[in-house]
Order: structure tokens, then sequence, then C-alpha cells
């Protein structure tokens, strides 16, 4: 199996350089097209909730193998949990669809809640089977 290191930025209000750095990543771990567009809007969601929702501040990291891409989100606030997880689109507002089209977007999603932070995985699969 191969793969890297992955990478770690600061999420900060510069969305422009985080989406940036991702989207190289992304692209040189195979990303390409919808795929990739369906992951960057996942990504920026999650930093959206740590922005407006979380502490203000925290952590992007990335890595890939040879099968997924995995993008991992930090927020030191710790408030965001599994029971957040709409398990159905939400109705009646304009707003509060983010956690929702994560889960819809990525093959894999999942919140984690630990003293002191909340986690956001999102994983894609670099070659996802075909559809049956």
């Amino acid at each position: 199996m191969t793969g890297d290191h992955g990478q770690h930025w600061p999420i900060d209000d510069d969305l422009t350089a985080l989406r940036q750095r991702l989207l190289h990543h992304a692209a040189q771990a195979g990303m390409r097209g919808e795929r990739l567009d369906d992951l960057l809007l996942a990504v920026n969601e999650a930093v959206i909730n740590v922005l407006e929702h979380g502490g203000g501040k925290g952590t992007l990291s990335i890595w890939h193998n040879d099968t997924c891409i995995t993008v991992e989100v930090v927020d030191p606030a710790g408030t965001l949990a599994p029971r957040d997880i709409p398990p159905e689109r939400p109705t009646g507002t304009v707003r509060g669809f983010g956690l929702w089209l994560m889960n819809e977007l990525c093959d894999e999603f999942a919140i984690q809640q630990a003293e002191g932070e909340s986690r956001v995985r999102l994983r894609m699969f670099l070659h996802p089977s075909p559809a049956r």
C-alpha cells in the first residue's frame, strides 16, 4: 500500500487558501471531476461549521493511500457529536444542511467527540465501485 504522510493546516478565515491546498492535495491523490467537487463541498461545510458554530479555529488534516482519501476536521470547542447527524434531509429551514450533506456526498462520514474536541472524518474512495 502506498500513500502519503498527509498535510495539516489551521482553519481560519482564509477559506480560499485552504480550499486551494485541499484541491491540490486531492488532485495529486487522483480525485477528479464530480467526486472531487463533492469532496471539496463536504470539506467546505465541515470547515464552515468550525468557524460558525465551533471554536472559530481548528485544524484540517488530509491524507491518502491506494484506495481512499481522508480528511479530518478538528474543532477544539468539542460541541459536535454523532447524534447531531440528521437521518434525513432537514426541512422547514434554509440553513442547517451541512451535516446531512456531508453524509450524502462522502463514502464514509463520522463524528467523534472526545474531551475538548470534535473530530469530523470525511472519506472518499479513489476508485469507487460502479453503481448496480
